[in-house]
């Protein structure tokens, strides 16, 4: 069979592998080489040469595609065949086939989720540190601190305060513990919004009355610790015989004291001291009595009559501080650069140092006046008033109750004022007085109303007490367990 050149090129137009241009000017005019996309063929110079080998090279790829394509067939209906001899996935894990669609289905039982328990130590670090460290989202560790902030702030952990949290298997917490001391704990439950609901735990300790002589041979802080006490029970003692005794220049060797206390513990563990319930000094010159009672508004302590211990004023509004500045009638200020008044005494102190009120008293007033800046006023028996001026925070809200040493504000600067300190002012019927020259006059007697219940309280603890000093040695009695 005969064709000409330009037939067989014709033919070979849909040939994908050789340009068409190139091999018709290759072809006719002869060249060396024809190049196409995917194979190459070596021309001679004759035309007809070049015809007959393109027309095998182009046989040989029609039988290769042919081959190619009946592969392809064959590998594909094997797979087919393989697919539908292999097992169902659910046959060969022991699942049983889906049920008909009219068969009524059957429900699952719910499964508990787990809870796991995620506890430890603050240490060094945060409690966002801790918590993440276990997993915990981020937004729960933010949910968590942002309810607990109005009963406790996370900013003021310490190294030992201790954490357990529950938390479900989606690692969310439905359950928080915070302690930061035997007597602190806080709890917060996840409510149905997210969010918690936070409170703090009510700690019930059981109390031990116990009854105890101390004898002096060097100070009574030494006696208390010979008889295995510690020194917090001889700061309890000092503090309620302070206005009569000087513990430091009066206690003399062989001086006894029997103290009623009690011992406060959790789980079996001494936790801290409770009140003293009665004290009695037997010294070489004069004995001292003092037995804790209720007056209906405070607890105070009284002598065997019925008189308060304590005198009606504290000397300084501070448990540390220095006079800077006194009372005159005629004091150049340092602010206003003139003269004027001084109504009360200055006393610095370091800033935030707490301040104290001098006596028990109802709060009148607690905001900013003036030159005092924050001040507070306390309204007290007999006509009188303190102020407590320059305050950088104050505690106590108008219409309060304090007692006596009860912290009512902070040390601060503000209003008229150079430095930190608190501008403390006694005020009697509306005029100022120097305060140094406030009689230190005890605080009013029991009402006749209230002796009845005083001396019933008394009377036990008063024929302890006596008891007690009657012994040669030190005796430990252990009254009631609650």
């Amino acid at each position: 069979m005969c064709c000409c050149p330009k037939d067989l090129i014709g033919g070979m137009k849909n040939l994908k592998s050789v340009s068409y241009k190139m091999l018709e000017k290759r072809l006719i005019t002869g060249g060396a080489f024809v190049k196409g996309p995917s194979f190459k063929l070596k021309l001679s110079r004759e035309p007809t040469e070049n015809i007959l080998r393109l027309a095998e090279r182009s046989k040989g790829k029609s039988k290769m595609h042919l081959k190619c394509t009946l592969l392809a067939r064959l590998l594909y209906v094997a797979m087919g065949v393989i697919f539908l001899l292999a097992p169902l996935p659910g046959a060969a894990s022991g699942l049983q086939a889906a049920p008909p669609a009219n068969a009524p289905l059957a429900l699952e039982a719910p499964q508990s989720a787990s809870v796991s328990v995620v506890q430890g130590q603050i240490r060094n670090r945060t409690l966002y540190e801790a918590l993440a460290a276990c997993d915990i989202p981020p937004a729960e560790i933010l949910a968590l601190s942002k309810s607990f902030k109005p009963v406790f702030d996370f900013r003021c952990s310490r190294p030992k305060d201790y954490y357990q949290a529950s938390v479900d298997d989606q690692n969310l917490i439905r359950k928080f513990i915070y302690k930061t001391s035997p007597l602190d704990e806080y709890e917060a439950v996840k409510d149905d919004n997210g969010g918690y609901t936070v409170h703090k735990r009510e700690i019930v300790l059981d109390r031990q009355v116990v009854a105890k002589v101390f004898t002096i041979e060097s100070s009574l802080y030494q006696a208390v610790v010979d008889s295995g006490e510690t020194q917090q029970i001889a700061g309890l003692v000092a503090e309620i015989f302070a206005w009569d005794i000087d513990f430091y220049l009066y206690p003399r060797k062989g001086d006894r004291i029997a103290v009623v206390y009690e011992r406060c513990y959790k789980d079996g563990a001494f936790v801290k001291y409770g009140d003293i319930l009665a004290a009695r000094y037997v010294g070489k010159q004069k004995t001292f009595s003092a037995f804790l009672f209720n007056n209906g508004q405070f607890d105070g302590y009284y002598d065997e009559t019925g008189q308060p211990l304590k005198k009606m004023f504290l000397r300084i509004p501070l448990k540390f501080g220095r006079m800077t500045s006194s009372f005159s009638i005629r004091r150049f200020h340092p602010v206003l650069k003139r003269y004027r008044a001084h109504t009360g005494i200055d006393y610095g102190a370091p800033m935030g140092t707490p301040i104290f009120a001098t006596a028990n008293g109802r709060v009148t007033f607690s905001g900013w006046k003036g030159g005092y800046g924050k001040l507070i006023i306390v309204k007290h028996s007999n006509g009188y008033q303190t102020y407590y001026g320059h305050c950088r925070r104050l505690l106590k809200k108008p219409g309060q109750l304090v007692e006596q040493g009860q912290v009512i504000a902070r040390v601060g600067s503000t209003g008229l004022s150079t430095g930190p300190h608190v501008h403390y002012e006694v005020r009697v019927n509306g005029k100022p007085i120097n305060p140094i020259k406030v009689k230190k006059s005890r605080g009013k007697p029991l009402k006749p109303e209230l002796l009845a219940a005083f001396n019933k309280t008394v009377n036990e603890r008063r024929l302890l007490v006596e008891n007690l000093l009657k012994e040669k040695t030190s005796l430990v009695m252990l009254i009631r367990d609650n």
